[in-house]
C-alpha cells in the first residue's frame, strides 16, 4: 500500500512539473512568434520536451499504481495470480480509464505527435496551439471530482481497453495536429479574417447553447450543486477518502437517477448576452467576406471583443458565486438519489461542462490577440503546399487508427454486452467523425480536390471531435454508456 501511495504522489509532483513545462513552452513558443528577433526556439522546444518526459513518467506512474491496485483487488478476493496473472493485471489498467486519466492521456498524445511533426517539418508555430491546447485538457482535467484510481468493472477488464481506447484517443491527437495546420494553412492563403472570425464567433455560440441549454434562453443558467461524502480507500485499509459529487434525484415513476440543477443568479443573462454578440459577429462579418481586410478594425471584430468581454465577466462573476455562495437549498418535494444527503454547495467539481466555456473563452481569445498578428504569422509560415501536404498526411496517419479503434470498439461491445452496435451516444458521433474525416480523404483522393475546401474540411471535423469527446462524455446528447465524465 505505501508503495502506491508513494507512486500517486511522485506522479502529482511530476504532473506539476508537465504543466509548468508547458506553460514555460508556451511562453517561449508565443514569444517567439510576437517578436520574431527573439531566437529562442530551441528552447521553447527543449522545454516541451522535458514536459513531455515527466508527463510520460507521471502517467507510468499512475499505470503502474492502477496495475498493482487490480493486483491487490484479485488478491483481496483470495484468489491465487500465477506470475503471468500478475503481469497482465499490471498492465490491463492503462492510464485512460476515467475523465481525468483519459484527458492528461490525450493532452500528452498530442504533445508527442506534435514533436514528431516539429522534428520531421520544423514547423514551430504550431507549437503554440499544441501546447495551449494541452494546457486546457490539464486544466478540465483539474476540475474533474473523482481522480482516484478504482479497480475496473468487470465490463472493462479486457485486452480490448489497451487496443480501442488507446488507438482513438491517438487518432484524436492527430486530428487536433490536423486541423491546426489546416487553420494555419488557410491564414497563410490569405482567407479573410471575416470568415475566420465568422465561423469562430458561431462554434463559440453554438458551444455556449449546448453548454447551457434551453433554459439559457430565458436568461437563467444552471449548475449541479455538489454534496460531500466518504468512500472507502483501496490504498488505506479503514481510512476514507473525500468526494464530492452532483446531486441527483429520482423522477416520479421511475427509479433513473437525474442530474439535479439549480440557477446561478446574474450569470445567465451575461451569457446569453455574450451568445447574442457572438451571433451578431458573426453575421457582421459573413456579410463582410468578400470586402477588403480590414482587422482589429473591423467592426465584426468589435462586435466579438465585446462579446469576448461580456463572457469574461459572466465567468467571473460564476466563479464569485461558486466560492460565496452558501449551502444551496434544493427545491421542496424533490427526491434525492439514495444515499444523497447535504449540504450541498455550488463547485466546480462535477459541473465539468464548465470545462467547453473556458476552451470557448480561450478560442476567442486567441482569435483576439492573433488576429492584429496575422500578417507576421503568415509571413512566418511555410510554403502553402508544405502546410497541405502536412494536413493530409497527419490525418491519413489518424484515420486508419480511427478506423481500427471503432471495428474494435464493435468486438469488444459484442464481447462484453453481447451485440457489435447499440446507437449509443458515442457511438453514433464516434461514426459521424469517421465519416466526416472519410469524406475529408474522399475529397482529397477521389476527387482530387485541393486548396482551401479539403483544409475547411479539416478544421470542420475536428470540431466534430471536440464534440465526440467531451460534449458526449458531458452528457450533451443524453446519458449513455460511455457518458463517464456527467458527474
Amino acid at each position: 500500500m505505501g508503495s502506491i501511495q508513494g507512486l500517486l504522489d511522485w506522479g502529482v509532483a511530476l504532473r506539476i512539473a508537465a504543466v509548468a513545462g508547458y506553460a514555460a513552452a508556451f511562453i517561449g513558443y508565443a514569444a517567439r512568434l510576437a517578436v520574431r528577433k527573439l531566437k529562442i526556439d530551441r528552447a521553447a522546444t527543449a522545454l516541451a520536451v522535458l514536459a513531455v518526459g515527466a508527463h510520460t513518467a507521471y502517467l507510468a506512474t499512475r499505470w503502474i499504481a492502477a496495475g498493482r491496485i487490480e493486483i491487490l483487488a484479485r488478491e483481496a478476493t483470495g484468489d491465487v495470480l500465477t506470475g503471468t496473472e500478475r503481469f497482465w493485471y499490471l498492465v490491463s489498467h492503462p492510464p485512460y480509464t476515467n475523465l481525468f486519466d483519459a484527458l492528461n492521456f490525450v493532452a500528452w498524445a498530442m504533445m508527442v505527435c506534435y514533436l514528431i511533426i516539429e522534428r520531421k517539418w520544423g514547423l514551430r508555430v504550431v507549437g503554440v496551439l499544441a501546447v495551449a491546447l494541452a494546457l486546457v485538457a490539464m486544466g478540465e482535467a483539474s476540475l474533474v471530482t473523482d481522480k482516484q484510481i478504482e479497480p475496473l468493472v468487470p465490463a472493462l477488464q479486457s485486452y480490448w481497453i489497451l487496443i480501442h481506447v488507446g488507438m482513438l484517443f491517438v487518432s484524436y491527437s492527430l486530428f487536433t495536429l490536423g486541423a491546426v495546420c489546416a487553420l494555419l494553412y488557410l491564414v497563410r492563403t490569405g482567407t479573410a479574417s471575416a470568415w475566420l472570425g465568422g465561423v469562430q464567433a458561431a462554434v463559440a455560440a453554438l458551444l455556449l447553447l449546448l453548454v447551457g441549454g434551453t433554459h439559457l434562453l430565458l436568461g437563467t443558467y444552471e449548475m449541479a450543486p455538489g454534496w460531500v461524502h466518504q468512500i472507502p480507500s483501496r490504498l488505506h485499509p479503514g481510512g476514507f477518502l473525500e468526494v464530492t459529487s452532483a446531486v441527483h434525484y429520482v423522477t416520479p415513476g421511475s427509479e433513473r437517477a437525474t442530474k439535479l440543477l439549480v440557477p446561478v443568479a446574474g450569470v445567465g443573462p451575461f451569457l446569453l448576452v455574450a451568445i447574442a454578440l457572438f451571433i451578431a459577429g458573426a453575421f457582421v462579418y459573413f456579410r463582410a467576406r468578400k470586402g477588403p481586410e480590414q482587422g482589429v478594425s473591423a467592426p465584426g471584430y468589435k462586435i466579438v471583443a465585446a462579446g469576448f468581454a461580456v463572457l469574461t465577466l459572466g465567468l467571473a462573476l460564476l466563479v464569485y458565486r461558486i466560492v460565496s455562495t452558501p449551502d444551496v437549498m434544493l427545491p421542496q418535494g424533490i427526491r434525492l438519489a439514495p444515499g444523497e444527503h447535504g449540504p450541498f454547495r455550488l463547485s466546480l467539481a462535477s459541473n465539468y461542462a464548465l470545462g467547453l466555456i473556458a476552451l470557448v473563452w480561450g478560442l476567442t481569445l486567441g482569435f483576439l490577440v492573433t488576429t492584429p498578428l496575422r500578417d507576421r504569422i503568415s509571413a512566418g509560415l511555410p510554403d502553402p503546399r508544405k502546410l497541405e501536404d502536412i494536413t493530409y498526411k497527419v490525418i491519413i496517419a489518424g484515420w486508419p487508427l480511427l478506423t481500427i479503434g471503432f471495428i474494435m470498439g464493435g468486438m469488444w461491445a459484442n464481447e462484453a454486452w453481447g451485440r457489435f452496435w447499440g446507437w449509443d451516444p458515442k457511438e453514433t458521433w464516434a461514426l459521424i467523425t469517421w465519416v466526416v474525416y472519410a469524406g475529408y480523404l474522399h475529397t482529397r483522393i477521389t476527387l482530387g480536390w485541393a486548396g482551401k475546401r479539403p483544409a475547411a474540411i479539416a478544421v470542420f471535423a475536428f470540431a466534430v471531435v471536440v464534440f465526440t469527446f467531451m460534449g458526449v462524455n458531458l452528457g450533451l446528447t443524453g446519458e449513455g454508456l460511455h457518458t463517464y465524465g456527467a458527474g
